[in-house]
């Protein structure tokens, strides 16, 4: 029954999150290009666009679901439920901001269907465990990937091209992928304090403040390669990382349960592998060639030929 509520709570947050995703990205196009004007003033330009603070706030609240669900359910479970809204985000970015459909759009949203389906079967008669983890395991997982969403996001930011966004968005998706470990060990440490030491020292945890830390991080880090990408583009390859990071470190680290059968262990497999494959499909499609639309700077829209005329940043 928990389990069942986990994977329901599961679906709505990305539902949520991805159609905040689709929000940023409409209004992304009407704001400034973060880094291209003093902080400050992006910062007041961001804070006065309402249809962008109420995508945040959507994010917010699917994030806030999605929290619930990984203290109710293995992380292995959770996050390829997640990566299933990326196919909300393709089919809104197709419809609604124009970004056309292709084959392999087509293909990746029916895999990560195809996924989630042999996910779900594979959920039928396996059994929870109580929380445990090899902490040299986990920590060697947790410092890696830090380490390797540290050198994308140096490669991004230096690089100039079309790959850029492509690098921030691999970042931002491995270090959301880490913050839902440290969710993970957050309710399992936070829990913990509580029952033995009482509320105030259960605020002490340090999981608790890197899990408010670092979704600011990322929060920038999204909207830069929502800016300088296309949506279709560069949610997926987000959120393929963000669900496959925790998938590894559940599995390998936390010792989460698999099936116990031959078949359904394939099974469950063969659905981290449709999902996550779906999403590395839909984040392969390649960019048109003067498709973008014409941004718009502080003082609103820029017309086709001055968006011409002026060099595009990456």
């Amino acid at each position: 029954m928990v389990l069942a509520l986990a994977v329901i709570m599961a679906l709505v947050a990305t539902t949520m999150i991805n159609y905040s995703g689709y929000m940023q990205k409409r209004e992304l196009d009407k704001l400034p290009m973060i880094g291209s004007q003093k902080p400050l003033q992006t910062v007041k330009a961001f804070l006065s666009c309402r249809p962008w603070l109420e995508a945040q706030g959507l994010q917010f609240a699917g994030t806030f679901i999605k929290g619930i669900a990984v203290g109710l359910a293995p992380l292995s479970v959770v996050q390829p439920i997640n990566t299933a809204g990326i196919a909300v985000l393709a089919l809104l970015a197709i419809t609604k901001l124009g970004e056309r459909p292709s084959l392999s759009d087509w293909l990746g949203i029916g895999t990560i269907v195809v996924g989630l389906i042999m996910l779900g079967r594979s959920l039928i008669g396996v059994h929870s465990k109580a929380f445990s983890y090899n902490p040299y395991v986990l920590w060697f997982f947790v410092l890696f990937f830090f380490v390797v969403a540290g050198i994308s996001l140096f490669n991004g930011v230096t690089k100039r091209g079309k790959q850029a966004p492509n690098l921030i968005a691999v970042a931002s998706g491995v270090l959301i992928g880490l913050t839902a470990v440290i969710i993970k060990l957050a309710w399992n440490d936070f829990g913990s304090r509580f029952w033995a030491h009482g509320f105030r020292n259960a605020l002490c945890s340090p999981y608790i403040w890197m899990v408010f830390f670092l979704p600011f991080v990322t929060l920038v880090l999204d909207q830069v390669a929502m800016q300088r990408g296309k949506a279709i583009i560069v949610v997926p390859i987000t959120t393929g990382m963000s669900n496959l990071i925790p998938i590894i470190i559940g599995v390998v680290a936390m010792h989460e349960p698999m099936p116990s059968t031959a078949g359904m262990f394939l099974l469950r497999l063969g659905s981290f592998v449709f999902i996550i494959g779906g999403a590395v499909m839909l984040s392969l499609r390649k960019e048109e060639v003067g498709a973008e639309r014409p941004r718009s700077g502080p003082k609103g829209m820029r017309s086709p030929s001055r968006a011409r005329e002026e060099p595009r940043l990456p």
